[in-house]
């Protein structure tokens, strides 16, 4: 499995996210929300709100932290496998 550098950058940054800015996403989109007054940034902020305290609460949080940083890292992988599986299934399909 050959790994990209900006592939585990990705994987990285996206299980520190998840562990540490979504009550920083939340806080940004409250206050967009009173420059713009738009509602749908108040809503946004709702989802990342709730989504920073229960994931915070949740006792489980590094899991799910590292096991979305192997997602990315994997997804790729199993992708390929899958475009693999189909084009060598539609050659068979083809021979006969």
């Amino acid at each position: 499995m050959v790994m990209s550098r900006s592939q585990l950058l990705a994987a990285v940054l996206l299980a520190a996210y998840l562990y540490l800015g979504l009550p920083a996403t939340a806080t940004l989109f409250y206050e967009l929300y009173h420059v713009i007054g738009i509602g749908a940034l108040y809503w946004a902020y709702s989802g990342f709100k709730a989504a920073g305290y229960f994931l915070g609460a949740y006792e489980y949080r590094v899991p799910v932290c590292l096991v979305s940083a192997a997602v990315i890292v994997l997804l790729p992988v199993w992708v390929k496998k899958i475009f693999s599986t189909a084009k060598a299934w539609q050659t068979n399909e083809e021979r006969l």
